[in-house]
């Protein structure tokens, strides 16, 4: 029993791990008032390149840097779409996750990305687990540490707050806003690559299922906070390590209400705890420098 448990237990932050990424470029975008809708297809494209380029280097984290430099250039236009042309952040973070998605399934059916195994791997660490799954959690520390004991996280939460204050103390909202961004796609783009590199050793059409809007679930879950979108990520860790554990006992459980499992855990969780969530004040609203 106790085996099963620790072994459920490691699955699960094994799992979350991607997400884990996903959601802290999430949260460093939105916690200074940009919506970040695009994860998804920031995250999809990740997975692609990191599958390129870890077959060409023959290296796991050469990867991963390409995936999150791809990632980087897509925040940059994003935030120069949603900030400078100010363009509803919504529906543009949709068209970003329709193009990513269209874009690699384009390129894998192209090239034939599919037939590609990354044999290179993360170095795993205490517990068997790979190195990635550790800064994970290092990065969730680091982002307390950052939002709430620096004078420039201050800064990022009070821009997502109110913008105008911030630039009345000489603070420039538009570069705040651009860092978040470029940051944000960076966590983004490698929770993609260790998807597809550190989980699966491969890239999959649609491989993402959603993970991009689970890191948006899981932000509003714990309240805009690191500590509280840690514990939103392990409910769907915990879901998907579930629903894997279910599929592969077979039996009277239907396969389609185990896949179906990991969304219908975060459906439930999120309304029931984030009824009192507080969004910041000036988020999605586009700022405009006053003269």
């Amino acid at each position: 029993m106790a085996n099963s448990v620790y072994t459920f237990i490691m699955s699960m932050i094994l799992y979350s791990t991607p997400l884990l990424f996903a959601a802290l470029g999430v949260l460093i975008m939105e916690v200074t008032g940009t919506v970040n809708m695009a994860a998804e297809g920031i995250m999809a494209v990740g997975c692609y390149v990191a599958v390129v380029a870890s077959a060409h280097f023959g290296n796991v984290w050469m990867g991963a840097l390409c995936a999150m430099l791809a990632a980087a250039v897509i925040g940059l236009l994003f935030g120069f779409l949603v900030i400078d042309l100010q363009i509803n952040q919504t529906v543009l973070g949709i068209a970003f996750n329709l193009i990513g998605a269209g874009l690699t399934t384009t390129l894998n059916r192209a090239f034939k990305t599919d037939a590609i195994t990354v044999r290179d791997s993360f170095a795993k660490g205490p517990f068997g687990l790979p190195i990635p799954v550790y800064i994970g959690f290092i990065l969730v520390a680091v982002m307390w540490v950052f939002l709430y004991k620096t004078h420039t996280g201050v800064r990022y939460r009070s821009v997502g707050e109110n913008p105008t204050v911030v630039e009345s103390m000489g603070i420039s909202v538009r570069r705040l806003r651009y860092t978040a961004c470029l940051w944000g796609a960076v966590f983004v783009g490698f929770g993609g690559a260790f998807l597809s590199t550190g989980l699966l050793s491969k890239f999959t059409e649609n491989m993402t299922s959603g993970r991009g809007f689970f890191a948006l679930a899981a932000v509003t879950f714990g309240n805009y906070t690191p500590l509280g979108m840690l514990a939103g990520v392990f409910v769907f860790g915990a879901g998907e390590t579930l629903s894997f554990r279910l599929q592969a006992g077979g039996g009277a459980f239907p396969y389609e209400a185990a896949l179906m499992l990991p969304y219908a855990l975060v459906i439930v969780f999120l309304c029931i705890f984030s009824r009192n969530v507080r969004d910041p004040k000036a988020l999605g609203v586009p700022y405009k420098k006053s003269r």
